[in-house]
């Protein structure tokens, strides 16, 4: 995809800088004011609800921060959905001798997740984005750095040579000789793997364009992710070979310094981001660069390309193909829209409702009690001293006979009786809208939350919804990112790699992660469903297991498979540590079984031997009382002959 003419040049960059033109427009127009006002929202912007209650703001500035509560006590269930003992979605191999290499892909995985990319508050970010904006997006790419020296060897013989020029890593620059006794002097670079790794950065939703028409960033003609960057990233990045170098000294030269154009919303922000530095240090420069993932008909044969583009200014200062053959973006969103990027109705608009109406409410409530702990008075100034009444003295002069008719006090009305019971109706919409419920306190106290099996009820439907975006999030950006990287390791991985795993170093080859592979999203995965496994587990291990080992039915197997589940549930990572592995009990049981039958086999052939014995004696024993007897008989018989 290398231009090739002057005509091809100027009709790519008309076409992208369209796209960016009408990305940009579609963005100030659309997303910007729906981004700014849900920020406005999640922060409980005083601003914002200045303009929103005029009158109300000049005697309090009281806002309520329920959007900013909801997210907050979302956020931790999320997480600890993806990162608790059992993941929302895992690596499972397709064939039977897949099954062995998707462990080692998931613990590659998760060491580039966890240790080299800090995979825990780069999900909370993305997680805090999804809620705060109802869009949250991460970018997924490869790293690959080498760093490479100079080396120079003398008097060096055929062999050796031979071995330098064969080495991948070896770079021969020039060879004197042979001298007259066969030896070289070779001068020659040596390259070292410094990096090879994925790199996984939160894009903010503010530096995220895509065509209008688009309903997802997979099926867009154009998504672009604007960055800031200075004059030193852009040059390092030409001496790498990813940009084109005279494109960029073209780009930096047309700006005139820094080239960066703040919105509004940005401003917003961060109100210190047009602080730019004033010193002469051109490399400090910035730039505002897009990088576009377009679908173009690069040749001009009727088809789209995956292409991918940089941009600074009106210089393309990278062209080449899409290495990933998608949009390396992934988005996630609580309340999804089929039909758009972005959805219109979000739970912040949904909370933001009752959390305006929550601000207006206790406003006037605090302005009410105000006026009423702090009276106003009426007062005639020629029938009262106001020097005593300004000083704050005890006694008051008057010239009237009746201080009634000199001071009195300001007609305040009261609150309205039915006040809390708005306040109650909204803690109860909140509560059905967003599944945020008073496990102390129900929408009906005089019922379900009087019970364990009500709590229990109340605690389930409150997780419903947030299961319901917990199957979300992993079947969207979360699932797609996994499946990414899983592609990614096979294509870019070409030497071991060594990963820490519960303090066990292990080595993963190429070869380990050949291979088909699925992504499956856990549907046991959930707040609530957590805590009726844990009670499952508890019942089976204290009641059904000891009662079907009396009968056989179970094993010491089973039970220490359910222990280390249980243990698991609970957020123990290591149960091994508690519980000793099923199988080693297994076989220690059958063991312990083979060893008993044969220590009764054994007792029993000796009782046998034993009885056999004694019946020999008592046989013999028996014969000699025959003998006895008939020798007996024959003497009586002998002695009534003769006598």
């Amino acid at each position: 995809m290398e231009p090739d003419s002057r005509e091809y040049v100027g009709r790519l960059k008309k076409s992208v800088l369209n796209d960016i033109q009408r990305a940009n427009n579609f963005y100030t127009s659309k997303v910007e004011p729906v981004l700014r006002k849900r920020h406005q929202i999640y922060e409980a912007d005083r601003e914002y609800y200045k303009k929103r209650f005029a009158v109300t703001a000049k005697q309090s500035d009281f806002v309520s921060f329920d959007f900013w509560s909801v997210v907050q006590w979302a956020i931790p269930l999320i997480m600890n959905s993806f990162f608790g003992s059992d993941e929302a979605v895992v690596i499972v191999g397709r064939n039977e001798e897949d099954v062995p290499r998707a462990e080692v892909l998931k613990a590659l995985i998760n060491f580039q997740l966890m240790t080299q990319n800090k995979g825990f508050l780069l999900l909370w970010d993305w997680f805090s984005d999804a809620f705060q904006y109802n869009l949250g997006a991460i970018k997924i790419w490869w790293e690959r750095i080498e760093d490479w020296q100079d080396e120079q060897l003398e008097y060096v013989g055929m062999d050796r040579l031979m071995m330098i020029e064969q080495d991948q890593w070896c770079k021969i620059e020039y060879v004197e000789g042979p001298d007259f006794f066969g030896m070289y002097n070779v001068a020659y670079r040596v390259g070292r793997l410094k990096s090879n790794k994925p790199v996984i950065e939160p894009i903010r939703v503010t530096d995220l364009r895509w065509s209008p028409e688009a309903r997802n960033l997979d099926e867009a003609n154009f998504v672009a992710h604007r960055q800031t960057v200075t004059a030193d990233h852009l040059r390092r990045q030409a001496r790498q070979g990813i940009y084109d170098a005279e494109a960029v000294e073209r780009a930096i030269e047309n700006s005139d310094g820094s080239s960066i154009v703040y919105n509004s919303f940005d401003r917003e922000l961060n109100d210190e981001i047009d602080q730019l530095p004033n010193d002469e240090d051109t490399a400090r420069s910035l730039f505002e660069l897009y990088e576009c993932y377009v679908k173009l008909d690069i040749n001009g044969d009727g088809l789209l390309e995956d292409a991918l583009i940089s941009v600074v200014g009106d210089e393309l200062i990278r062209v080449t193909e899409n290495p990933f053959g998608r949009v390396p973006i992934f988005t996630i969103s609580p309340v999804r829209d089929p039909f758009k990027v972005m959805a219109d109705v979000s739970l912040n608009e949904i909370v933001g409702e009752v959390q305006t109406i929550k601000t207006a409410l206790m406003r006037q409530l605090l302005i009410n009690t105000a006026n009423v702990n702090n009276i106003r008075w009426f007062i005639n100034p020629n029938g009262v001293d106001l020097k005593d009444l300004d000083e704050g003295r005890q006694y008051v002069k008057t010239k009237a006979n009746d201080p009634k008719l000199t001071v009195m006090p300001f007609p305040q009305a009261s609150l309205a009786p039915w006040t809390m019971n708005l306040f109650e109706y909204l803690e109860g919409a909140l509560e059905q809208w967003t599944g945020r419920t008073r496990y102390n306190q129900g929408t009906d106290s005089s019922s379900l939350n009087k019970t364990a099996t009500g709590i229990s009820l109340l605690q389930q439907a409150s997780a419903q919804r947030i299961d319901y975006i917990i199957r979300v999030f992993a079947e969207t950006g979360v699932g797609e990112a996994l499946r990414f990287l899983v592609e990614l390791n096979q294509r870019y991985i070409d030497q071991p790699q060594v990963v820490r795993l519960q303090n066990t170093m292990l080595q993963i080859s190429p070869d380990d992660l050949k291979g088909e592979f699925d992504i499956d999203v856990n549907t046991e995965i959930g707040v609530g469903k957590r805590q009726q496994t844990i009670q499952n587990l508890q019942l089976y291990l204290g009641t059904l297991a000891p009662a079907g080992m009396q009968i056989g039915a179970v094993t010491p197997g089973e039970w220490a498979k359910a222990a280390q589940k249980l243990l698991r549930e609970m957020g123990i990572r290591d149960p091994q540590s508690y519980v000793l592995d099923p199988e080693l009990v297994k076989q220690q049981f059958f063991m312990q079984l083979m060893q008993q039958q044969m220590l009764q086999a054994q007792e029993a052939a000796k009782q046998g031997e034993q009885r056999q014995r004694d019946n020999q004696r008592q046989d013999a024993q028996l014969r000699m009382q025959q003998e006895d007897h008939a020798m007996n008989m024959i003497e009586r018989a002998r002695q009534n002959a003769n006598g």
